[in-house]
């Protein structure tokens, strides 16, 4: 996002799921890969591992041109005898970050300039229609903080480095202790991983910083309050995310995946809302009383799927008992 041509959203996120998948992860050199962690995670003492699928659903002309849906959806799946089972799904609008000018310099006030807001309220009215709640997110991809002025990439390490609304999130369940042990990328925040952390943490944390804010995850409903006036700003998105400890305004993707796969508050298991995240057709939620979704969805058959599906499932190594 910070030289040569500006890929668009929709590359962004085949990228961003190759880079997830267990079968083309490989053709992508990463710091820290899917094959390193699942070894890693196998080897812990937790008995768990994680698998990631990625796959692409076809669209008809007339649907993409009519009706805007997802990206992305989301099916998360923990199959542990240990921590519990569950199968949720969310669904992802997937939105870049714009520089100005020639140069597309970016800066605090930079804008999502390709957020549309009657999309924004479609996916709300969708929702609605399905009766799922904290299930529709938007993604935003940003280029670190070493690609914006100076002075403003002060401001943003400042954000980074201040109580983050998820400080002790860590502690709520021990599959996520036994992550966080591992050594994996997502803890380098800061104050997540230990209350007095070492020289070596922070200085692990001002290179995190530097890399920040990167892909972002916010909820739609949080989305919707900062975008009155038009699309969201940078800034805008990080001064949420003071105000809202409980409900991401602007959290890492990471962060958000490691705790949404161990907490059933996000994500829906409605059997049809399922099948959506995972395009399939299916034929729109009959009306509620007090629950229509609105006119977004009027004329519509059935809900759009999303282009893309990525399952993550973290799941049981353990030996069979009894």
């Amino acid at each position: 996002m910070v030289s040569g041509s500006s890929p668009g959203e929709e590359n962004l996120t085949f990228l961003l799921c190759e880079l997830l998948d267990a079968n083309t992860t490989s053709l992508h050199t990463l710091s820290y890969p899917l094959a390193q962690a699942k070894a890693d995670l196998e080897a812990s003492d937790a008995g768990l591992t994680i698998d990631v699928e990625f796959e692409t659903h076809e669209h008809s002309k007339h649907v993409e041109s009519k009706y805007s849906g997802a990206d992305l959806g989301i099916v998360l799946a923990l199959n542990h005898p240990l921590l519990g089972q569950s199968r949720r799904g969310i669904l992802v609008q997937a939105k870049r970050l714009f520089g100005v000018g020639k140069t597309r310099e970016y800066g605090l006030y930079s804008t999502y300039t390709s957020f549309d807001r009657p999309q924004a309220e479609f996916l709300e009215a969708l929702g609605q229609r399905f009766g799922v709640y904290n299930s529709i997110f938007y993604l935003w991809y940003n280029p670190p903080s070493t690609a914006f002025r100076d002075a403003d990439a002060k401001i943003l390490r400042a954000y980074e480095a201040g109580p983050g609304p998820y400080q002790h999130w860590h502690r709520m369940h021990p599959f996520l202790d036994e992550l966080l042990e591992m050594g994996l990328p997502w803890p380098s925040a800061g104050s997540h991983t230990r209350l007095e952390p070492s020289a070596a943490d922070e200085e692990k944390s001002r290179q995190w910083r530097q890399t920040q804010p990167a892909l972002r995850l916010s909820a739609l409903d949080a989305v919707l309050s900062v975008a009155n006036a038009g699309p969201p700003q940078l800034k805008a998105l990080y001064d949420a995310t003071l105000k809202r400890r409980f409900s991401p305004a602007f959290s890492p993707f990471a962060d958000f995946l490691l705790l949404a796969l161990s907490c059933e508050r996000y994500g829906s298991d409605n059997a049809d809302w399922l099948r959506l995240t995972e395009g399939q057709k299916i034929p729109m939620p009959a009306v509620r009383q007090g629950n229509a979704g609105g006119g977004a969805l009027e004329g519509l058959e059935g809900p759009p799927a999303p282009r893309h599906t990525l399952r993550v499932t973290v799941r049981s190594t353990l030996p069979q008992v009894g």
